[in-house]
């Protein structure tokens, strides 16, 4: 089911994209810092620092877009208690890539607020050092993804603002014990816009 829903938000992504190409197109490039939140599973590791960027685009007169993203995140810590396997310092890191889109209500304006949804997918990786490909303690997993937020034009083209992002049904296995990585996430934002 998941993979069918990846399948159709690019399959619209694209059909969006064909059908836009003769009008004119504007859009947002906009980078992330910022704080994530997991669960207790997650202890001590659970509040990894992220960055990211994010891509939006559509026609100039339509208010939804398309908006496709990558970010990583990573944290470490001591383990008192055994965490997913491990005890003493471990570290989580995380890439993510998604695909949703994005409803921008006003086109004219200094403060532009916005929501947003699509899927995601996630990689994680976990362990007692970064080197989780090789020693494979590493997982990934899809899930679904709304951010919402607000930025405010700077001038024609610099934008700053705040973005929250939450995400659900991810499902990741480490140790033999099944663990998810949801979040929520508070950012900063700071990027530039083009077209009108």
């Amino acid at each position: 089911m998941r993979k069918l829903l990846v399948l159709g938000v690019l399959a619209l992504a694209f059909l969006g994209y064909r059908s836009a190409r003769a009008e004119d197109m504007s859009g947002n490039v906009q980078f992330f810092v910022g704080q994530r939140w997991l669960g207790d599973d997650w202890k001590p590791v659970n509040q990894p620092a992220i960055f990211g960027v994010e891509v939006d685009f559509a026609p100039t007169s339509s208010p939804i877009r398309v908006a496709l993203a990558t970010m990583i995140a990573s944290d470490s810590g001591t383990a008192v208690a055994p965490v997913l396997g491990h005890v003493g310092d471990v570290n989580v890191a995380f890439f993510e890539m998604s695909a949703g889109f994005l409803w921008v209500p006003v086109k004219k304006g200094v403060a532009r607020p916005y929501l947003g949804g699509g899927v995601v997918l996630m990689g994680a990786g976990f362990g007692k050092d970064w080197n989780f490909w090789d020693s494979g303690s590493h997982d990934h997993s899809f899930g679904f993804y709304e951010n919402a937020g607000v930025y405010f034009k700077v001038g024609d083209t610099f934008n700053i603002g705040m973005d929250g992002r939450f995400v659900q049904g991810t499902k990741f296995t480490f140790a033999g014990q099944d663990v998810n990585a949801n979040y929520e996430q508070a950012s900063l934002l700071l990027g530039f816009s083009w077209g009108k």
